[in-house]
């Protein structure tokens, strides 16, 4: 693997970022953590993405997708972790948790890593359909990431699982997915219609995308013609699902499928819509997980439909900033969606409070402060 010439100082420390399921431009691994570590480190990130090439002073190197789930999970941290010591980086930060194994040998060899939870995936594998033999893969999992956690310093996304990683970690930090403001500062202030709703986000079943399609046809049928924006990506065998459905093909000409887009591209689409949908269906992870694009959707000033979560409850509906709704229901939905559509001045609050929130709670800042501390601390 031969390294593009960087044009940077060679007094500067080299981290590198990896993962196997992530695309390159992550909000987390690129944006958040890339654009924060730049300033003082020479940056590498190994991760999906079509070309070698150098982003915004970020080194890209592709990772080759996988197509075929098991042959991933058994050999795509051994590809990953020869990939690793070609860039000779000072510090490797894992992102995915089938690529523990990978972290574990760069450590048995002397290698400074950082292992990156970006949400609770013990309680994940009890809610993925395609995992067969869930509670031997869950003692397998717990095994594997109990001897790494106790070896490696760990940084996680949320507060919420934190009481399951001070029990079997090392070291752990928390660095919560909040929002640059400047980043969405030009996504503002645009003339939004309720009557365009939007998603940016991955596409699956889960995400009630379903239910979104019935709820068009409500909408409809109550006489409002809303059309709903969808950016991300969707999967072959869902987008087979999504065409045989007969709502989709009577309303399809309101309904727009992207496909995937990187943060800037997407959020750009959303400046036609007035309210933000983040409908998730209960599972063990999502249900103690804030899911970032709220704080997008925040920073952006686009009002949020969100499920009815204790914790989604305590971020939408108590700040302020949206509607929670259960997420099953397509008249609830509905409802708030019509609510939203005749409350102009509502719209325009929600707004205001989540921009507002955003600069003062939500913020990149504070914690991009403490993630450029804790490589401080490994590197010193």
């Amino acid at each position: 693997m031969q390294l593009l010439k960087r044009h940077v100082t060679t007094t500067k420390a080299t981290v590198c970022q990896l993962s196997t399921l992530h695309y390159a431009l992550d909000t987390r691994i690129f944006y958040k953590y890339g654009q924060t570590l730049i300033k003082h480190y020479d940056v590498i990130v190994i991760g999906i993405h079509p070309n070698k090439e150098i982003i915004e002073g970020v080194q890209i190197i592709p990772f080759k997708i996988y197509k075929n789930r098991t042959w991933r999970l058994f050999t795509s941290w051994i590809k990953m972790f020869s990939m690793a010591l070609k860039t000779k980086a000072d510090l490797f930060h894992i992102h995915d948790p089938e690529l523990l194994p990978c972290a574990l040998l760069l450590h048995i060899i002397g290698k400074k890593v950082i292992i990156d939870v970006h949400e609770n995936i013990a309680a994940d594998i009890f809610d993925k359909d395609w995992i067969k033999f869930k509670k031997t893969t869950y003692y397998i999992f717990n095994y594997i990431e109990s001897i790494a956690c106790k070896r490696i310093p760990v940084i996680l996304a949320e507060s919420s699982y934190e009481h399951r990683y001070k029990q079997i970690s090392k070291s752990i930090t928390t660095v919560h997915n909040y929002v640059s403001p400047a980043f969405f500062s030009e996504l503002q202030g645009f003339n939004r219609n309720p009557l365009h709703l939007f998603y940016m986000g991955i596409v699956l079943e889960n995400r009630c995308v379903f239910e979104i399609i019935a709820t068009i046809k409500e909408l409809h049928d109550r006489g409002y013609k809303v059309h709903f924006h969808c950016v991300g990506q969707r999967y072959s065998k869902l987008i087979q699902e999504i065409e045989k459905n007969e709502i989709y093909e009577k309303f399809k000409a309101y309904i727009h499928f992207y496909g995937r887009k990187n943060l800037l591209e997407g959020y750009k689409i959303s400046q036609q819509c007035g309210i933000g949908l983040c409908l998730i269906k209960p599972m063990s992870n999502s249900i103690e997980s804030k899911p970032t694009k709220i704080f997008e959707y925040m920073a952006i000033g686009l009002p949020i439909i969100t499920s009815d979560f204790k914790l989604y409850k305590k971020l939408v509906s108590e700040n302020g900033v949206g509607m929670n709704v259960n997420p099953l229901s397509v008249e609830e939905i509905s409802n708030a969606i019509e609510k939203l559509i005749n409350a102009p001045h509502q719209i325009k609050e929600m707004s205001e409070k989540g921009k507002s929130l955003v600069n003062t709670r939500y913020n990149w800042k504070t914690e991009a402060k403490k993630l450029e501390e804790k490589y401080a601390e490994i590197l010193k």
